[in-house]
């Protein structure tokens, strides 16, 4: 529906503004309107909608009330699109997302590829102190630290639980603190002599001490049981006799019936 045109010139001089007085009106009371808020659910309408027509007037256009109750359209923005970052095996070369090893050690290998009994074998802190000559401090404080998973010990449960390391990490600290594999095995068969130079010292010394016990055992039984050698016999009286030891002069009385 479209209402009767007034000149634009005519607008301008008595309001100062090319807009009509009425839709200025209108727009005041629907402002006021909405600012005094919503009375007993009634909705504020909002300033019709003036279209220049290009030939010096002004049409209005008529806005279609909406039925009460229906539904509005909501526009909900698409859902970003997520990017895992897959990880690559250092094995077969795949990509995985997650596994025993990357998990509990941080070593990049899938679960297809784990080679439990070999490969990615586990083992203790004590066999890799001995066997690899680490420190507590090359397992705790060098970084970066080792990790390790803990178990129950299975030879018995009521004793300290065991601290379990992968041996490809304990090898590669292993390299770090000794440079190189040749450097670890010299000071492993150094390690190996002075071992051996300290047992057959602790066996000699032991020797020793055996060699003392058994001679002084015989010094003390030979000083403490002595057998007397009498010489022959001397008649003292008509019955009484005596003998004299030839070693240390004891003499021994007896009577003959």
């Amino acid at each position: 529906m479209t209402k009767p045109f007034t000149c634009i010139s005519s607008i301008r001089q008595a309001t100062g503004s090319i807009y009509p007085p009425f839709a200025l009106a209108r727009g005041s009371r629907a402002t006021r309107k909405g600012s005094d808020g919503d009375f007993g659910g009634v909705r504020a309408r909002a300033p019709p909608k003036v279209v220049d027509t290009g030939g010096g007037f002004f049409l209005e256009e008529e806005e279609e009330e909406e039925e009460p109750g229906a539904a509005e359209k909501i526009v909900h923005p698409p859902a970003p699109v997520l990017e895992f970052d897959y990880l690559i095996c250092g094995d077969c070369g795949k990509e995985f997302m997650d596994s025993y090893l990357m998990q509990h050690f941080d070593w990049a290998t899938c679960d297809n590829c784990r080679d439990a009994e070999d490969k990615h074998k586990l083992i203790t802190r004590t066999e890799a102190k001995e066997e690899y000559l680490l420190k507590d401090c090359d397992l705790d404080k060098r970084e970066p630290v080792l990790r390790f998973i803990v178990k129950k010990n299975p030879h018995n449960s009521r004793w300290g639980d065991m601290k379990l390391y992968l041996k490809l990490q304990v090898i590669k600290r292993s390299l770090e603190v000794w440079g190189s594999e040749e450097s670890l095995q010299e000071a492993k068969e150094l390690r190996r002599d002075s071992r051996e130079k300290m047992k057959q010292k602790k066996f000699d010394k032991k020797v020793k001490e055996l060699r003392r016990a058994v001679r002084s055992s015989l010094w003390k039984k030979e000083a403490s049981i002595h057998e007397h050698e009498y010489g022959p016999e001397e008649n003292i009286d008509e019955d009484t006799y005596k003998k004299t030891c030839t070693v240390c002069g004891h003499e021994l009385t007896y009577e003959k019936m």
